[in-house]
């Protein structure tokens, strides 16, 4: 199975999302890792597991390297590929807007044929109005993946990104990791990082 994982990062809490997430998957998983501004779009057609993060930025917009390749994007036929997503957005700043760019990844996924059908994350416990990243209905809403709001919530980073990853690791038929994401030395937050 190729899998990479990919993301768009204007000033850098994205990419060390990312990083962690890579270290919780292990990179013995993760085939192929960077940051999207430096790979073509049809280069994604190659795996058979993506996954993708993505900030919001300003009041719901897609991180400007992600809305770049957009219209690369609809030249794919992706209909062999599953996704799992990961955003990181503000919820107390951006109430009504939260994680909308994630939303607007995964619609133009979907609209490629893509299976955004892993890493599904509960919604429950999020303070926030509105957002386009949500999945469901009542009770029952989750993200198309996984949350992060890095701006307020800094501290609950770590403890969701691995149990996302477990989650994902068990969607996708694989056991649990056995080294410990401290070992790799990655800092504890993305200090003074904005999305």
């Amino acid at each position: 199975m190729r899998l990479g994982l990919f993301f768009g990062s204007s000033t850098g809490a994205t990419a060390w999302a990312a990083q962690l997430l890579r270290a919780e998957l292990g990179e013995d998983l993760v085939t192929s890792f960077g940051d999207i501004r430096d790979l073509s779009a049809a280069e994604l057609a190659d795996f058979d597991v993506l996954v993708l993060g993505a900030p919001t930025w300003f009041v719901g917009e897609l991180q400007e390297d992600w809305q770049a390749r957009l219209i690369e994007l609809e030249r794919l036929d992706l209909s062999h590929t599953r996704v799992a997503l990961f955003g990181l957005g503000d919820a107390r700043g951006y109430p009504g807007t939260f994680l909308d760019g994630l939303g607007e990844l995964r619609a133009a996924l979907t609209a490629r044929g893509a299976r955004c059908d892993l890493g599904h994350w509960p919604a429950e416990g999020y303070e926030f109005d509105a957002s386009r990243a949500l999945l469901g209905s009542g009770n029952g809403k989750t993200f198309c993946g996984l949350a992060l709001d890095v701006e307020n919530e800094g501290w609950l980073t770590a403890p969701r990104a691995r149990s996302w990853c477990r989650q994902l690791r068990r969607e996708l038929g694989l056991g649990r990791r056995a080294r410990r994401v401290r070992r790799l030395g990655l800092p504890a937050s993305p200090v003074r990082l904005r999305r």
